[in-house]
């Protein structure tokens, strides 16, 4: 079984999304110059939060040229992302008065997009509290709901109120009991809490700690955390890193100077520890009391595959993106900025009842596994089709001929005995792939480990793959002829077969030529024969004549 992530929006967020354009109008209006100067100041925020960072300052709020960059460009596209993600989650049990807190609000992205997207929300009255150290912009997200509502459902009972707070103080100022907050949201706050303003030897993982524990002194039994984040690959780890904090993980990390540091710190250490695979202990940083528990995207609640330090890879989904409206194609076409596809990294914890534990074990291979789709499509030499990874609860999977699925499904697979040599993927098969045999292959799945051990020992490494897909796409890095970083046995048996190559007499026609082919001149092997000294003395007498 299939269960798709996204969902196209209904009638109701796509109407919202064309009127936004006028609403801001409204409330934030420009004349003609600063019309003319939108797309370009589109495209210099669009630098200062992405490549420029480290040139913001000042919160880019204080820019009147800014803020209306943002409230015109990043505010629908996230809105468009937000509104094809939330309607497929699952909320559970939710209460007849439920109160929502979102962190580090801005102009209230987060809290707009479950209005627009949720009628089960829109039609209950709820108390939503939008937290943000910059009063000014509150306002401005305030203004822009209240003429949403009035347009489009001007009887929706629910109350807004602005709350001035960071991010790591929002909970305990929050004028209510405690355990009756249904609801924490984090949009794009992860990678803006600036770790510079930290108290010293206080480290990012230690802030969020603190966060996960005042967010579950106020939740309800059935509370729920959500964080989307960039699909950038910061965002990815700082999602990672959020759950590994949520089921108890321990950072022991010195203190980091920005996010990025922060954010990258797994992939940046040496990964020598885990050239072995039996030397990884499963419980080595897992100290602390869990207090949450994965909802979505993770189809289990173990170990993240994405924080192994053998992995370049982060969790990261893309949205569809074709009901976005046409003005905002329009500006985005003109600041260079044009996108198909909106890439995410989101995650939606639920709180952990008192008698609940996380203590799963590692399901059987010979059963199924639940695995949730976290890549596009790509060519694997040897596999059937174009694969896709997947997470699961043996860590991180790879399913050939998987592109009929639809990015972010979660899906049935059967696991295999095979790995993936590169990224030591399980190799995961669906049910219909189970009896198609594939016409250049014996089977779909390559040989057991010993078979291939043997294969590769005789031919001398991978059977080399076009540098291009029969389509004319470009070759994924899994298309390398030789993989570099596989396993001891595999290295020793390419420095025994240069040993002996280079033992090899020189005037063998057999052995002539490499087993890889030409030689490394790319000039043909020539048979080494003595000329006649008949031959070579009439050559000379010609030439003295």
């Amino acid at each position: 079984m299939t269960t798709p992530l996204f969902s196209a929006p209904d009638s109701f967020a796509r109407e919202a999304l064309e009127r936004l354009f006028h609403i801001l109008d409204t409330v934030m209006p420009m004349n003609g110059s600063q019309r003319r100067d939108l797309s370009m100041a589109c495209r210099d925020l669009s630098a200062l939060l992405t490549t420029e960072r480290d040139a913001l300052a000042r919160p880019y709020w204080t820019s009147p040229r800014l803020t209306s960059a943002y409230l015109r460009y990043f505010l629908p596209w996230n809105l468009v992302r937000l509104s094809a993600l939330l309607p497929g989650l699952d909320f559970g049990r939710i209460p007849e008065e439920p109160l929502i807190l979102d962190m580090g609000s801005g102009p209230l992205t987060l809290p707009m997009a479950l209005w627009l997207s949720r009628p089960d929300l829109r039609r209950r009255p709820v108390t939503l509290v939008a937290s943000d150290t910059t009063p000014h912009i509150l306002e401005l997200g305030k203004n822009i709901f209240d003429h949403l509502r009035a347009e489009l459902d001007p009887e929706s009972p629910w109350t807004v109120r602005t709350m001035r707070a960071p991010v790591t103080l929002a909970p305990r100022r929050l004028y209510a009991k405690p355990g009756s907050l249904w609801m924490a949201t984090l949009g794009n706050v992860l990678n803006e809490m600036e770790e510079r303003r930290a108290k010293p030897g206080h480290q990012m993982a230690d802030r969020m700690r603190e966060l996960l524990e005042s967010l579950s002194d106020m939740m309800t039994e059935e509370g729920l955390l959500l964080s989307v984040e960039p699909g950038t690959r910061q965002g990815g780890r700082l999602v990672a890193h959020l759950r590994k904090s949520a089921l108890g993980g321990v950072e022991e990390e010195p203190e980091y100077q920005d996010l990025t540091t922060f954010a990258l710190r797994e992939e940046q250490a040496g990964r020598d520890r885990f050239e072995d695979e039996d030397d990884f202990d499963e419980d080595e940083d897992f100290g602390l009391e869990p207090l949450f528990t994965p909802v979505a995207p993770c189809p289990h609640a173990g170990r993240c595959p994405m924080l192994d330090r053998r992995s370049t890879a982060w969790c990261h989904v893309n949205a569809p993106a074709e009901h976005a409206p046409a003005t905002l194609r329009e500006l985005s076409a003109r600041a260079g900025l044009d996108k198909d596809s909106v890439s995410l990294s989101f995650l939606l914890l639920r709180k952990l009842h008192e008698e609940e534990r996380v203590e799963e074990g590692a399901p059987s291979r010979a059963r199924r596994v639940r695995a949730r789709i976290i890549s596009d499509a790509f060519v694997v030499p040897g596999y059937p089709g174009r694969a896709r990874y997947a997470c699961t609860a043996l860590g991180l999977g790879l399913i050939p001929a998987s592109s009929h699925l639809p990015a972010g499904a979660l899906c049935d697979a059967r696991p295999t005995r095979e790995k993936d040599m590169k990224s030591r993927a399980v190799i995961l098969a669906l049910d219909d792939m189970r009896t198609a045999p594939s016409p250049s292959r014996e089977r779909p799945f390559p040989q057991r480990r010993e078979e291939r051990e043997q294969t590769r020992g005789s031919r001398g490494g991978r059977p080399r793959s076009d540098a291009k897909e029969q389509d004319g796409r470009a070759a994924h890095p899994h298309d390398n002829t030789r993989r570099q970083g596989g396993r001891a046995g595999y290295r020793q048996e390419e420095t025994q077969r240069k040993d002996e190559r280079a033992a090899r007499p020189r005037g063998d026609k057999e052995n002539g030529r490499r087993p890889h082919g030409p030689s490394r001149d790319n000039k043909r092997p020539q048979e080494h024969t003595r000329p006649h000294p008949e031959g070579r003395e009439a050559r000379k007498k010609g030439r003295e004549d």
